[in-house]
């Protein structure tokens, strides 16, 4: 247990000010591109660390701060705790200071060039991923999917309602090396959409655009219609994109299907909250209040590409079993 300690405001100033986004990373949090502001902490339930203003969010619980608050949150600790690990740790002290302001016309988000073809990327998604190629196909066709030019990135696009698009999510094609990226200037209250042919009023909710695929895929797979519902994804755990999703459609069933984090660990190994599903619980519960029907699907893996990959990996085998009449036996 660590030792209490009294700490003057000298050392509490120090505390704060300890450079927010190094400690995580001197904490084992590895961080990727959030967009030009922010670092996302992988597996972490939607960790966001700004680098303008030495703060954090997290998404899953809602809670924010500064170093202090980080430190009582993800290790459980108390303020004058929390004050002394910091200060343990010996951290420089960032120097933060505030962004120049920008025109709003120099945010504009630009998209990545496309390539000449988009093979790779199709390769990638259907072969490695196991996603149903009429899906690709289509998703290319209205412009929200693409390859990257010379990087073969796949390129994930939501638009605003007037087609001009509003955020970008590139993902790597080499199952050898992971890539994951927002593009800068993305807003993320837009979501990636897949589209229904009908006037279903229901809309499936997931993180990534890949588990939404993956879904209309498993769907198509049981002999049903995968046009036939609403599919966005988030782009992390906020539900910005879903507020604004619903502004623009008429909804009456939202269907949560965010990660299954059953392995989530905290930096001691220590387990750590299921903070996909913790999500999803809330979500349920804050929509239902606003008068919608709301339930969760839960991947039996920790999302539905797992999922989708392990039923194409039991279709393989399936396939390269004998049968009982090829096997030669003895009555």
């Amino acid at each position: 247990m660590r030792r209490e300690t009294s700490i003057n405001h000298f050392q509490i100033t120090q505390a704060k000010n300890i450079n927010l986004i190094q400690f995580a990373r001197s904490q084992g949090y590895i961080l990727q591109s959030g967009g030009r502001r922010a670092f996302h902490a992988k597996h972490s339930g939607g960790l966001y660390f700004f680098k303008n203003n030495n703060k954090y969010h997290h998404f899953s619980t809602g809670n924010s701060g500064g170093p202090i608050d980080f430190v009582m949150q993800f290790w459980n600790l108390n303020f004058k705790e929390a004050v002394t690990l910091l200060l343990e740790n010996e951290i420089p002290n960032p120097h933060c200071s505030p962004l120049s302001p920008v025109s709003k016309k120099a945010e504009q988000l630009i998209l990545p060039n496309k390539a000449p073809n988009y093979s790779r990327t199709a390769w990638y998604l259907i072969n490695i991923r196991g996603i149903d190629s009429e899906i690709v196909s289509q998703l290319m066709h209205e412009k929200k999917l693409y390859q990257q030019a010379v990087t073969g990135n796949c390129v994930f696009v939501g638009y605003d309602q007037d087609e001009t698009p509003k955020y970008c999510s590139m993902r790597g094609t080499n199952p050898e090396r992971m890539f994951k990226q927002d593009r800068e200037f993305s807003d993320k209250s837009y979501p990636f959409y897949i589209s229904t042919n009908s006037s279903n009023k229901r809309v499936y909710v997931f993180e990534s655009p890949i588990d939404a695929m993956s879904h209309a895929t498993l769907t198509k797979l049981d002999g049903l219609d995968w046009r036939a519902d609403h599919r966005i994804s988030l782009g992390c755990l906020s539900n910005n994109a879903l507020q604004h999703f619903l502004s623009r459609h008429s909804i009456q069933e939202i269907i949560f299907c965010l990660d299954n984090d059953y392995t989530a660990t905290f930096k001691d190994g220590s387990p750590a909250p299921n903070w996909g599903q913790e999500a999803a619980f809330k979500f349920t519960q804050k929509y239902a209040e606003l008068g919608y029907q709301t339930s969760t699907q839960t991947p039996q893996n920790k999302d539905f590409n797992e999922d989708l990959v392990a039923f194409r990996q039991a279709e393989r085998e399936a396939k390269l079993s004998p049968t009982e009449e090829e096997c030669d036996h003895e009555p």
